[in-house]
């Protein structure tokens, strides 16, 4: 069944038609729509995948079929978010895609005490003024993260992309121009000799088929409620990903930002983060930089998360 443009009001949701409707997203406060907006508009994993301009369009996958999303700014803390799919979406497909949107835009993390921290820290109180309210976005799904962390491996980020593109336009969807990444269901079947027409990667082909198996049978919920040291285990013990890879997944795909204070001193996020600290701290040695996160305490890698944002927000 395709969509046939109507207007009718529900209880829940303005409907548009048979199938687009509205809905209300809310943040918890701190929150501040436009810098989410602007960290998205620069985050170039996504380049060419989302429009960034006053709002947010997007796509992604969902039971076989491509659904847009318009996300915009409402009053106080609360967005909407309207939903386009191709067919009707159920109740449950709706309940879940909101879900995987409100965790894609980190609504739900609570910064008022990393927030408290923040501000009793002289040298970063007068970035945290202007960067209160941002809440770190995410990929739009785990295996999209994981995906990702495959193809980029030793790959130049451009390159990386457009196999990411590639991906998309032969396996996933597109909504309006803007693909929609794959869902483990829209590979699944698929041979590394399907793959190796657009990664000629042997071993990444091995890896992506290797993912596509092991999360087409959990959810984000899933991955969400298990204890962080078991879901690294069950990454590390995928074919392909390694000690840096799995750290990624999950931070940037599942938000376990406490990670990020114990990462092994060659690892490329602290280079990154001494690098970033240097405008705002002086000269950091690796030593005292473990200090700084020490003194933030659980919300240690919110502080990195800033800190590390800062020149993406800040110009």
């Amino acid at each position: 069944m395709t969509c046939q443009k109507t207007m009718q009001s529900t209880s829940d949701a303005l409907t548009l038609s048979e199938c687009v409707s509205l809905h209300v997203l809310r943040a918890t406060p701190p929150f501040e729509f436009r810098h989410t907006l602007r960290f998205l508009g620069g985050f170039t994993p996504a380049q060419g995948e989302q429009h960034t301009a006053g709002e947010l369009h997007k796509a992604t996958r969902l039971n076989g079929q491509t659904v847009g999303f318009v996300v915009r700014e409402g009053n106080d803390t609360e967005l909407t978010c309207e939903l386009v799919p191709e067919r009707p979406l159920t109740t449950a497909e709706t309940s879940g895609l909101l879900e995987r949107i409100r965790h894609f835009l980190s609504l739900d993390d609570d910064l008022n005490a990393f927030s408290a921290l923040a501000a009793a820290d002289p040298p970063f109180r007068a970035y945290l003024e202007v960067m209160s309210g941002f809440h770190q976005p995410k990929f739009l799904t785990p295996f999209e993260v994981a995906c990702w962390a495959v193809i980029g491996q030793r790959l130049p980020e451009a390159q990386a992309r457009k196999v990411k593109r590639a991906l998309s336009a032969r396996y996933g969807g597109e909504w309006k121009g803007l693909p929609a990444f794959p869902e483990p269901s829209d590979l699944a079947g698929l041979t590394e000799a399907d793959l190796l027409t657009l990664l000629p990667n042997e071993r990444k082909v091995r890896a992506l088929v290797g993912l596509t198996q092991a999360f087409a049978g959990v959810s984000t919920a899933d991955l969400m409620a298990r204890p962080t040291d078991e879901v690294q285990d069950w990454l590390l013990g995928l074919y392909g990903i390694g000690a840096w890879s799995a750290l990624f997944i999950l931070v940037r795909g599942l938000g376990r930002y406490e990670l990020l204070a114990d990462v092994q001193d060659d690892s490329p996020f602290l280079k990154e983060l001494l690098n970033a600290a240097r405008p705002v701290y002086g000269e950091l040695t690796l030593a005292q930089l473990r200090d700084k996160f020490r003194s933030y305490g659980e919300q240690a890698g919110y502080w990195g998360i800033y800190l590390r944002s800062r020149t993406a927000l800040i110009q």
